[in-house]
C-alpha cells in the first residue's frame, strides 16, 4: 500500500498542469454570483434596486431592463446616472447611446462613508459569543488545510471589495476612482448633402458587436439607452417601429451570445409612448424586465408615518410609485420573492441615491375623535379611524338631490364634500368638462348617487329628493318679472368681467413677449370695452333679456356694431337661482326614491361605517371600502341575495375565486325574514325607524367567502 502526503497533487509524468489555470478563479469586480441560481450578477448602483430584481440581487448578465417614467421628471436619469459610474468604479466598459460627453461630468461621486450592500467582516467583538473557543483550533489542522485556506482566502478578498457603492450627488466623480471606460455614440444621423443616411441603431450594434468580440472573457460591458424615441435626442426616421424593434431584436440577439459579459438598461418616456400603444407593449415584449416609474406631487400624505425611523427628513418623502410588470426569472420556481410585485414606493436621497421601498399610506388621524360613551364598537365595524355617518349638523339645511329622468344628481360642490366627509358616500361624477367635453377621463358635477345613497341621505333626513321635471315648469312660472331681469342682468355683468380679465390677461402676454424681443415697436393697446356703460340702467328693454343673443350683435334696428362690446354670453350651468335661499322642502316637496332589492345589504354595510361604490366592474353589487377610496383598498366583493333564494355553488365558487384574486372577501347577505325570530333580533332588529324618515332596512345577516391555496 502507497501512502501519498495530503498536501501533495497527484499527477502522471510529463503531464503539467496549465498556469492559467489559477487565474480562472480570480474574481471578476463588481460581479457575484445569484443567491437564487449561482448566475453572474452585477449591480445597477442602487442597492434597493437590486434587492428589487427577482431574488438575485443585482442585475442578471445577459439581460435588460426597461424602464418607463410618466411626467417630465428625470427619475429614470438619475438611476441611470447610478448605473454607469457603479460601471466605471468597477472598472467595467459602458456603452452609452444619444448623449454627450459632457454627461460624463454629471456622474456623482462616491461617498466618503460608502455603504455597500455587503458589508465586511466585522470586529472581533461583532463575532459570536462561542467563536472564542474555537479560534485556536486552525492552527493545529494548517498544514493539512493549506489548498482550502487559500481557496478562502479567494473569497475573502472578493468579498472585500464592494458590490454596490455609495454616492452622494452633491459630489462629482473623480478621475482618480473610475477604472473604466466609457464611449459615447451620436444618435442624430450627421449626414451631409448626397449622403446616404444610416441608421445610427446599426451603426451603435456594429459597433458594440466589435468591442464585445475584442473583448477578454473576463470584461463586463454596461449598455445605457436613454429616453428611446425622445425626438429632442433621436431622429425621426429612428423613431420608426421597423428601426426601433430590429435594434431591439440585435440587442436580444447580443444579450444571449454574451451572456456573462453584458447587460442593457433603456429608458423610455411615457408621456410620449404610453403603455397602450402597440410600439411600447413590442418594446416590452422584448425586455426581460419592465418597471414603470409614476412621480407624484410632494403632499403631506407622503411623508412617513410617525413611527418610521426617518422622521422629519425630506430624503424619507415618498416622490413616485414604481408598478413590477415583469423581472429577470431563471428558475422553475420563478425567481425570487411574489412580494416584490406588490406596489413600490421610491425616493431620491442625497447620500443614499434612489431609495425603493415597499408603499404604504399613513394612518388616519384620529387625534379629533373622542371616545364613544359606552365601550368599544360593533365586532364587525371598519378600522377605529373611519368616522361613523353623522346627522346634519344643526343650521345646515337639507341637500337638494334632483331627479331626472330616473337619475339621483347633486350639482353643488358643497354638498359633494359633505357627504363625502360625514355620511361616507362618494359616488361617482357624469359630467364632462366645458373646455375639453369630447374626453370621458377626467369627468365633473354633477355627482350621480345610486339610489340607495340617495335613500339613506333621506332616512337620515339630510338631503330630500326633489323631481326637476315638474319643479322647473312650475318656478319658472311663478319667477316675477323683476327676479327674472335681475338675473339676466347679473349674467351680463359677470360676461363684461370676464371679456375685461381676458383682454388683461392678452395684453401682458403681448407685452412680455415684445419686450423679449429686439424690436422696439410699442404694442397697440387694445380696446377695451366699456364696463359700466349699462351697469346703472335699471331698465332693460325686452329684446335685451334674450339669453342666447351673440356677443357682437347690436339691438339697434340698423344693426350697426355698438361703440362697447357687451361681453362674454354666460350659460348657467345649474338653476341654483330658482331655488329659495335657503331651500325649503316644502316649496319643493320630496319625492319617494326607487331603491333597488340589494338596498337591505348597502343600508347595513353603511350603518357599520363602510363606504361602498359600484361593483360592476368585480362583479358584484357593491365595492366594499373600509375607509375613503383615495386612501384604502376594497376589503369585499358584496353581492345581495334573498332570504329564502337558492344561492347557486357555481356563484359562490366564482364570486370566491374572483374576489380572492383581486385581494377581497366574497360577502353575501340579505335582509332577514319576518319569520327569523331569534336570527332577527340577534342580528340587529331592534332598530327603530326615525320619525318623518323612509322606510328603513329590515335587519341582514351576512357572510364572507375566501378562497384558499390562491
Amino acid at each position: 500500500m502507497a501512502f501519498t502526503k495530503r498536501s501533495s497533487i497527484i499527477s502522471r509524468p510529463g503531464l503539467t498542469q496549465p498556469a492559467q489555470a489559477k487565474s480562472d478563479s480570480t474574481p471578476v469586480p463588481g460581479v457575484r454570483p445569484s443567491p437564487l441560481d449561482g448566475r453572474p450578477t452585477t449591480s445597477s448602483g442602487t442597492a434597493s434596486l437590486d434587492n428589487l430584481l427577482a431574488g438575485h440581487s443585482g442585475i442578471p448578465l445577459g439581460t435588460s431592463l426597461l424602464i418607463g417614467e410618466h411626467g417630465t421628471t428625470d427619475f429614470a436619469g438619475m438611476l441611470l446616472r447610478y448605473y454607469v459610474a457603479e460601471g466605471l468604479v468597477q472598472g467595467h466598459q459602458i456603452h452609452v447611446l444619444g448623449l454627450h460627453e459632457g454627461w460624463r461630468a454629471e456622474l456623482p461621486g462616491l461617498s466618503p462613508d460608502p455603504q455597500s450592500s455587503h458589508k465586511s467582516e466585522g470586529s472581533p467583538r461583532d463575532k459570536m459569543k462561542i467563536a472564542w473557543r474555537y479560534e485556536g483550533l486552525g492552527s493545529a489542522g494548517a498544514a493539512r488545510d493549506r489548498e482550502a485556506q487559500r481557496a478562502q482566502g479567494t473569497l475573502n478578498a472578493g468579498a472585500a471589495a464592494p458590490f454596490c457603492h455609495s454616492f452622494d450627488l452633491t459630489k462629482r466623480l473623480s478621475p482618480g476612482d473610475v477604472k473604466g471606460q466609457v464611449g459615447f455614440h451620436q444618435s442624430m444621423a450627421m449626414s451631409g448633402p448626397g449622403a446616404q443616411q444610416t441608421s445610427v441603431f446599426k451603426l451603435f450594434i456594429r459597433d458594440l458587436s466589435m468591442k464585445l468580440a475584442n473583448s477578454p472573457p473576463a470584461s463586463v460591458h454596461r449598455v445605457m439607452v436613454p429616453n428611446l424615441l425622445s425626438p429632442t435626442m433621436y431622429s425621426s426616421s429612428s423613431s420608426h417601429p421597423q428601426e426601433v424593434l430590429q435594434f431591439l431584436h440585435a440587442m436580444r440577439a447580443l444579450l444571449r451570445r454574451y451572456p456573462r459579459t453584458l447587460t442593457v438598461i433603456i429608458t423610455i418616456p411615457l408621456s410620449l409612448y404610453p403603455r397602450t400603444a402597440g410600439l411600447t407593449r413590442w418594446i416590452e415584449l422584448l425586455s426581460d424586465g419592465v418597471l414603470e416609474f409614476i412621480p407624484l406631487q410632494s403632499t403631506a400624505i407622503h411623508k412617513p408615518p410617525p413611527s418610521s425611523k426617518g422622521e422629519g427628513k425630506d430624503d424619507e418623502t415618498i416622490q413616485g410609485l414604481i408598478k413590477v410588470h415583469s423581472l429577470p426569472i431563471f428558475h422553475e420556481k420563478g425567481g425570487g420573492s411574489h412580494s416584490a410585485l406588490d406596489d413600490q414606493s421610491f425616493s431620491l436621497s442625497r447620500s443614499r441615491g434612489l431609495i425603493i421601498k415597499p408603499f404604504y399610506l399613513p394612518p388616519a388621524d384620529d387625534d379629533g375623535e373622542e371616545p364613544k360613551p359606552g365601550g368599544g364598537g360593533k365586532p364587525n365595524s371598519p378600522t377605529a379611524s373611519v368616522k361613523m355617518a353623522s346627522l346634519s349638523p344643526p343650521g345646515r339645511p337639507p341637500l337638494r338631490i334632483s331627479r331626472v329622468a330616473g337619475r339621483y344628481l347633486l350639482f353643488d360642490i358643497d354638498d359633494v364634500m359633505f357627504i363625502r366627509r360625514n355620511h361616507n358616500i362618494c359616488s361617482v361624477f357624469v359630467g364632462t368638462i366645458p373646455q375639453n367635453p369630447q374626453q370621458n377621463v377626467f369627468m365633473g358635477l354633477p355627482l350621480e348617487l345610486m339610489p340607495e345613497e340617495a335613500q339613506v341621505l333621506v332616512e337620515k333626513k339630510v338631503a330630500y329628493v326633489a323631481d326637476d321635471a315638474t319643479f322647473h315648469p312650475a318656478r319658472l312660472a311663478a319667477l316675477s318679472e323683476s327676479s327674472r331681469r335681475a338675473h339676466l342682468q347679473s349674467l351680463k355683468n359677470q360676461g363684461k368681467r370676464m371679456q375685461m380679465a381676458m383682454i388683461e390677461s392678452n395684453s401682458r402676454n403681448i407685452s412680455r413677449s415684445q419686450g423679449k424681443s429686439k424690436k422696439k415697436k410699442q404694442p397697440k393697446e387694445p380696446k377695451v370695452p366699456s364696463a359700466t356703460a349699462h351697469d346703472g340702467d335699471d331698465k332693460v328693454d325686452d329684446e335685451e333679456i334674450r339669453l342666447f343673443d351673440s356677443p357682437t350683435t347690436s339691438h339697434s334696428s340698423a344693426n350697426k356694431p355698438a361703440d362697447g362690446a357687451e361681453g362674454f354670453v354666460l350659460t348657467p350651468t345649474t338653476s341654483s337661482f330658482l331655488l329659495p335661499s335657503p331651500p325649503d322642502p316644502k316649496l319643493d316637496p320630496s319625492v319617494p326614491v326607487d331603491v333597488p332589492v340589494s338596498y337591505p345589504l348597502f343600508a347595513h354595510l353603511h350603518d357599520r361605517g363602510y363606504y361602498a361604490m359600484p361593483g360592476l366592474r368585480f362583479g358584484c353589487d357593491y365595492n366594499v371600502y373600509p375607509g375613503d377610496p383615495l386612501r384604502f383598498h376594497s376589503h369585499f366583493s358584496a353581492v345581495h341575495f334573498g332570504w329564502d333564494e337558492e344561492i347557486s355553488v357555481m356563484d359562490l365558487v366564482g364570486g370566491g375565486r374572483l374576489a380572492t384574486t383581486v385581494k377581497k372577501g366574497y360577502l353575501f347577505g340579505g335582509a332577514v325574514a319576518d319569520g327569523a325570530g331569534d336570527e332577527k333580533a340577534r342580528d340587529g332588529g331592534n332598530r327603530q325607524p326615525e320619525p318623518g324618515g323612509g322606510p328603513i332596512a329590515p335587519p341582514v345577516r351576512t357572510f364572507c367567502l375566501e378562497w384558499a391555496g390562491m
